[in-house]
C-alpha cells in the first residue's frame, strides 16, 4: 500500500447513525500519543462533506479545544445551510463526552463554478532559490534519535536548506534567520485531494523554530484553511511564515501551489509558544 493509499485508509469513518460516526484513530498520524492536527482537520473535513450536499469544503475553521488520546472518538455533524451553489455545517469532535474539537466548513462543488479569473498568487522567489535535490529531508533524530514524529513519516517531505533548523549546531545563532519553512511535500501514489490539502496545511514544525531553535510542544489554537483548487501534480510546494508575536502567539500564514504554478491551498493559524518569557530572550 502506498503513501496515498494508507492516508485515505486512516480516514475511515463508521457511520454509527445519522449525522454521527466513529473513528478509531490511526497512531501512524500522532504526535506522541495524540493524533496530529493537520490529521485531524482532514477526518473531519470528510465527515462534513460524506453530509452536506455540495463535495469540497471550500473553506473551513477548526478550534483545538482539548487534548485527545488514542483511542476512538465520535464524530457529530450539523447541517447549518443548503443552497444551490453551497451549503455549510459543523462537525464535533467527542472524547469521554466531551467536545475536543470543532470544525466549520462551507463546501461547494468546482466543476459548476463559473467566474472570472486574475490576481494569480505565483510561487514564490525561494523556489527557485534552490535546486529540489538540495533539499533537507525533514528528520529531528539529531536532535534526539526517535524525535522525527510518526506523522512526517507518512509523506514526502522536504525542507529548503535554509529552513532545516535541527541540522544546525547547537551554538549556532538562528536569530538572523526567517520565521519560515519552505518545503516539497508529496504523499507517493496519488495526486493530492482536499483531505490531503488539509493535512498539508498543518504539515511542517512551527516556523519560528527556524528563527530561535526548538522551543517545545507549540499548540495551534485555531486553523482556518481555504481550498482553491484541486492539485493536477502529486509533488506540491508549501511556503509557511510566521508574523507579529504577541506575549507569546502568533499567526503562522501557509500557501500551497501545485507544480504548474497553481495556488491550491491557503491557511492561517493562531498558535502559541509556551513559556515564550522563558525560552526566548
Amino acid at each position: 500500500m502506498n503513501q496515498f493509499e494508507k492516508f485515505q485508509k486512516a480516514l475511515k469513518l463508521e457511520n454509527v447513525e445519522d449525522n454521527k460516526f466513529i473513528v478509531n484513530p490511526d497512531i501512524n498520524y500522532f504526535v506522541g500519543n495524540t493524533p496530529h492536527g493537520g490529521y485531524l482537520m482532514a477526518i473531519m473535513h470528510k465527515a462534513l462533506t460524506n453530509i452536506l450536499a455540495h463535495s469540497t469544503a471550500i473553506s473551513s475553521s477548526v478550534q483545538y479545544l482539548d487534548r485527545i488520546d488514542a483511542k476512538p472518538f465520535e464524530l457529530e455533524v450539523e447541517v447549518f445551510k443548503t443552497s444551490r451553489g453551497s451549503s455549510s455545517g459543523i462537525v464535533k469532535l467527542k472524547q469521554d463526552n466531551k467536545i475536543c474539537t470543532t470544525f466549520t466548513g462551507t463546501c461547494s462543488d468546482f466543476e459548476f463554478m463559473k467566474g472570472y479569473d486574475d490576481l494569480q498568487k505565483p510561487l514564490p522567489d525561494i523556489f527557485n532559490d534552490s535546486d529540489k535535490k538540495d533539499y533537507v529531508k525533514m528528520n529531528y533524530d539529531k536532535i534526539s534519535k526517535g524525535f522525527t514524529p510518526a506523522f512526517i513519516q507518512q509523506l514526502e517531505c522536504s525542507i529548503h536548506p535554509d529552513h532545516a533548523w535541527w541540522n544546525r549546531e547547537p551554538s549556532s545563532s538562528n536569530y538572523s534567520n526567517e520565521a519560515r519553512c519552505s518545503a516539497f511535500l508529496e504523499l507517493e501514489g496519488g495526486i493530492p485531494d482536499q483531505f490531503c490539502l488539509s493535512f498539508f496545511s498543518d504539515i511542517l514544525p512551527p516556523v519560528v523554530c527556524n528563527k530561535y531553535g526548538p522551543l517545545g510542544w507549540i499548540p495551534t489554537i485555531t486553523l482556518t484553511t481555504h481550498i482553491r483548487r484541486i492539485p493536477s501534480t502529486s509533488v506540491l510546494y508549501a511556503d509557511f511564515k510566521a508574523s507579529d508575536i504577541n506575549k507569546g502567539y502568533f499567526e503562522q500564514d501557509c500557501n500551497i501551489w501545485d507544480l504548474n504554478e497553481n495556488l491550491v491551498a491557503s491557511s492561517r493559524q493562531l498558535t502559541r509558544i509556551l513559556k515564550s518569557e522563558e525560552k526566548i530572550s
